[in-house]
């Protein structure tokens, strides 16, 4: 379910956590780290719910014009194409889901306004009147529609949005990226699957067997920074050159530290791979200088690392090569 580049992300944020807290307790704040990975599935759940209450409210509507003084030939005989979408069945099937959201006891009951603004905005959409005007239509019209319905009105809702963010102040952060995870899902949601489909949980090796080996990953990760946090300073501070260590962004320092973690423990991730994604991290939770920064430091230390024999893993050579040749090119220039 999860990638490794979002876990990178909340080894960062959680360690961030650790170091400006008044109580350091490497344990606690490890725990705290995977209760808030593992709370990202009940956020998937909270957002797949919002299909069903788009159906109820679809039905409230067709009930609304029925029941009107004098209604419309077309409310007395509403096109019932929506809510009988056979996806609708599908997904309520799932006893995986239908548990879940009992326990957490899931109640759209308060939002109900703005999502059936929601769903007013999406029935004048086209998208939606081309699928309710169709002689006929497939599974997969079927299930694009659900999928044009949660993607481009419910979760682009803002108050939607703020509704649910008042649920848990953690999922503000984990917002986007859970969506896209309901999105991959509904698009790959199966015909002839209904109890039996599996919602993917974060770290359930039952799913996937390299799920195990990523929260092994992360654990790794968060503690190898904390262990060898002292360790590493040597490491930056003979790369700096003309920057002063004090003047540094606290983010690089700790991004700078777990790529040093993650190319000396993590002897199956390539060193291409592992600086890349930090300089991308750098660019997502510092700055444009910052991400410059972290690619020209690490560069270096990728060398003093090699060079010592900490770094034991299958290198690019092409790559190696690159990162040596540029750093006899900066020495000659200075």
């Amino acid at each position: 379910m999860l990638n490794r580049h979002f876990l990178r992300s909340k080894v960062l944020q959680f360690l961030y956590s650790y170091y400006i807290g008044d109580k350091k307790d490497m344990t606690i704040e490890e725990s705290n780290m995977f209760t808030n990975i593992d709370k990202l599935y009940d956020l998937e759940v909270y957002l797949i719910s919002t299909i069903f209450e788009m159906q109820d409210i679809a039905f409230e509507v067709i009930e609304e014009g029925k029941n009107k003084f004098l209604p419309t030939e077309e409310e007395k005989n509403p096109n019932m194409r929506f809510v009988q979408n056979p996806m609708f069945s599908l997904m309520r099937e799932c006893e995986q889901l239908q548990s879940t959201m009992k326990i957490l006891h899931i109640n759209w009951g308060d939002q109900k306004p703005t999502l059936r603004a929601t769903f007013d905005h999406f029935r004048t959409s086209d998208s939606y009147k081309d699928y309710m005007a169709k002689e006929s239509v497939t599974y997969e019209e079927h299930r694009r529609i659900i999928v044009q319905m949660f993607k481009n009105y419910i979760i682009k809702n803002s108050n939607f949005f703020d509704e649910l963010a008042d649920k848990s102040f953690t999922w503000q952060d984990d917002y986007e990226y859970v969506c896209q995870i309901v999105i991959v899902l509904l698009r790959n949601w199966e015909e002839d699957k209904g109890k039996d489909k599996i919602l993917p949980l974060p770290f359930d090796k039952t799913i996937d067997n390299e799920i195990e080996s990523d929260r092994d990953y992360t654990r790794n990760l968060f503690r190898n920074t904390i262990i060898h946090w002292d360790d590493y300073e040597p490491i930056i501070i003979r790369r700096l050159l003309n920057w002063d260590r004090d003047r540094l962004a606290f983010i690089d320092i700790i991004l700078i530290k777990m790529a040093i973690s993650e190319f000396i423990y993590a002897p199956t991730i390539p060193v291409r791979v592992t600086l890349n994604e930090y300089i991308e991290l750098a660019k997502e939770f510092s700055t444009e200088k910052s991400r410059l920064f972290v690619n020209g430091i690490l560069d270096r230390i990728i060398i003093d690392l090699r060079t010592e024999g900490k770094i034991q893993k299958i290198e690019d050579d092409e790559y190696l090569s690159d990162v040596v040749n540029k750093e006899k090119k900066d020495e000659q220039e200075c």
